[in-house]
């Protein structure tokens, strides 16, 4: 039978509690993207507590997580309180209401709490806004739209990339794609490679071969059909554009259809990637506010999901068709209407991962989903104990993940050719950020203190080397775990 603590009328789950986790951390809200944070986080048996007010969301995530769940209103103080606030490192507000995460991140800047995280769907406080947001109480901000809009375009750069993932603001890119005969790359070794991108350099980090990884050293050839995965500065991007055969054009016309904020910003970021440029929005009078926003955008009212609108349109001419309205299902429809009439590529926004190969086979050529891309955004402002793992890839069992080598770290002074022998080739070191500058390392650069590092490697090997990198905290989880097992005792 479920136990409740009350806080007058709220009611607090607590039949699942424990206490060794190492770090406290309060999430508000808990939808499908605080449910992702809470299974993510506790994983790494950090002391979590959930907020929300919808009991069935309370009774999921308590059926499913071992944490404390709160059935409160975020921003109620009383149930921040019981939460723990007063020593929380963290406070995550990803409810449904932007000013209730904007509230619950002020209060807890009140309570000193060091790092606060707030969602923000609408651009209403950051728009043209002179608003100080850390004198809100925000230290991180997470904007669902831009972040769905800067993914978008990551595939529009790149057409045909098997994966795509921007770090460190932009920066640093990771991009996947399967090589051709005709690429610059194919037959070559990875240190010919290396002499020919020595000026602007890319790293590749994952060659897969008919579902196995081989191990990406020097000698190792690029043959067609292999899946590689590069990583890169953003300077670098041209270059790896030339490996693979694709050259950066702007595109002749490209169709975006929707009624959300999302459709605004994309149009607008697509001025510089397109010739011409339509939105087509279903809602009249939101296409009146696009319309006043927009800038060498052509804005239309209309329906996508019928055929002869699309026909009006000259959708046969278009690059790209991109849907993005709030009604995902039609997001759907359209891109499969679009392709059929003749658009070259169609990518739809949905959240609902379901049936995706069907809708794969049908035409679409990417869906974007913008729970994972904002639980993805969260993560990676998190870094708590200098870990967040970014991207599953898709072609090896591999992760990313980012360390940061403190004073007591065990890498300090070590070469990279001396992890490698350690781990067997199988990890790799795709970056190095050393005071606000990118280092593609080779296998004599030695890691110093203060360090950030972006590698790929094995979902095994992870916890080893977390241990390598923060000495610390596995010390301190070992304390705590061997503390509750004699508790138990």
């Amino acid at each position: 039978m479920s136990k409740y603590l009350e806080i007058g009328r709220f009611r607090i789950r607590c039949d699942k509690w424990r206490h060794k986790e190492y770090m406290n951390i309060i999430i508000v809200g808990a939808g499908v993207v605080g449910f992702g944070l809470t299974k993510y986080l506790s994983q790494l048996n950090h002391h979590i507590a959930v907020i929300d007010y919808n009991s069935r969301h309370c009774d999921y995530i308590s059926s499913k997580l071992d944490v404390l769940v709160i059935n409160a209103l975020g921003s109620s103080p009383a149930a921040l309180e019981s939460a723990g606030i007063e020593s929380a490192d963290m406070v995550i507000a990803v409810t449904p209401s932007d000013e209730a995460n904007l509230l619950v991140c002020n209060f807890a800047a009140q309570y000193g709490v060091s790092k606060r995280i707030a969602r923000v769907k609408t651009d209403i406080y950051t728009a043209g806004s002179k608003l100080d947001l850390d004198r809100v109480g925000i230290t991180h901000l997470i904007e669902p739209e831009k972040e769905v809009m800067q993914k978008i375009i990551q595939y529009i750069d790149l057409p045909g990339v098997l994966e795509t993932a921007n770090f460190q603001s932009n920066n640093i890119y990771l991009r996947g794609y399967q090589v051709t005969e005709e690429m610059p790359i194919h037959g070559k070794q990875l240190l010919e490679i290396k002499d020919i991108t020595k000026d602007f350099p890319v790293l590749f980090v994952v060659i897969n071969r008919n579902g196995k990884s081989l191990p990406p050293i020097g000698t190792q050839t690029i043959m067609a059909g292999d899946k590689i995965v590069a990583i890169m500065p953003k300077d670098s991007f041209k270059t790896f554009c030339y490996l693979v055969s694709h050259k950066i054009v702007k595109m002749k016309k490209a169709v975006v259809f929707g009624d959300s904020l999302t459709a605004i910003h994309l149009a607008q970021a697509l001025v510089g990637h397109c010739e011409e440029i339509f939105l087509v929005d279903p809602d009249l009078e939101h296409g009146h506010i696009a319309a006043t926003q927009l800038k060498s955008v052509q804005v239309l009212h209309g329906d996508c999901t019928d055929s002869d609108f699309l026909q009006e349109i000259g959708i046969q001419y278009a690059d790209c068709f991109i849907a993005v309205a709030e009604d995902m299902e039609d997001n759907m429809m359209s891109c499969i209407l679009a392709k059929n009439e003749g658009a070259k590529r169609v990518i739809a926004v949905r959240n609902n991962q379901r049936h995706s190969e069907l809708f794969y086979s049908l035409g679409i050529d990417q869906i974007i989903n913008p729970q994972q891309i904002t639980l993805d955004a969260i993560i990676e402002k998190i870094q708590i104990i200098a870990l967040g793992t970014h991207l599953k890839l898709q072609s090896a069992d591999i992760e990313v993940v980012h360390f940061k080598a403190s004073g007591q770290s065990n890498v300090i002074g070590k070469s990279l050719r001396d992890l490698n022998r350690q781990f067997k080739n199988v990890v790799v070191i795709g970056s190095i950020i050393r005071k606000n500058s990118i280092i593609i390392p080779e296998g004599n650069t030695v890691i110093e203190t203060e360090d950030e590092i972006i590698a790929l490697s094995p979902k095994k090997y992870i916890k080893r080397l977390n241990r390598l990198f923060n000495p610390s905290w596995a010390k301190k989880i070992s304390s705590t775990l061997s503390n509750n097992h004699v508790e138990k005792k």
